[in-house]
């Protein structure tokens, strides 16, 4: 059962993690709009994928480190499966 709750890895850091990712695909935008090099779109591609592989890490360490243990702790014998079927969408 999902459950709303407060994101304790949020943080500042991160939000500025996903504040520069909007940087990158406004700028990604543009260049495709100014016919940019192929090879120049793809490696702001990349980074910004890197960037958002790196968020989700942090989100699904906090995920596992605190609603799966919740979970796991108070009965719930599913909590494990759904984050093995969040883990098979990230691997």
């Amino acid at each position: 059962m999902l459950m709303a709750h407060v994101h304790s890895h949020y943080s500042k850091a991160l939000d500025n993690r996903l504040a520069s990712v909007e940087g990158m695909i406004a700028a990604i935008r543009r260049m495709m709009e100014e016919g940019r090099d192929c090879e120049e779109i793809l490696l702001q591609l990349s980074a910004a994928e890197n960037s958002i592989k790196k968020v989700a890490k942090i989100i699904l360490k906090d995920h596992f480190n605190t609603c799966v243990r919740e979970s796991i702790e108070s009965g719930d014998e599913g909590a494990v499966e759904s984050f093995n079927a969040i883990l098979d969408k990230y691997i």
